[in-house]
């Protein structure tokens, strides 16, 4: 019994290595569009895209932007 089963859990437990995926071959600024291009490329797991898809709609300067708009929606 894998736990990627469990979607909410794998949000809760979110692998900093999947934010770095993603941002890894991000130009800044990006907007929300680029990061969720990026992470379907990356092959990211649908937990990580639904949690993309709440980002405000805005450019993103830096991972740690990313990151802490990964906290904030986690949060909600």
């Amino acid at each position: 019994m894998g736990g990627m089963s469990n979607v909410a859990g794998s949000l809760q437990e979110l692998d900093p290595r999947i934010i770095e995926q993603i941002t890894s071959r991000i130009n800044f600024p990006a907007s929300k569009d680029n990061l969720l291009s990026q992470a379907k490329e990356s092959g990211a797991p649908q937990g990580i895209l639904d949690t993309l898809n709440q980002f405000e709609d805005k450019q993103y300067n830096s991972k740690e932007d990313i990151k802490s708009e990964f906290q904030k929606v986690q949060q909600k």
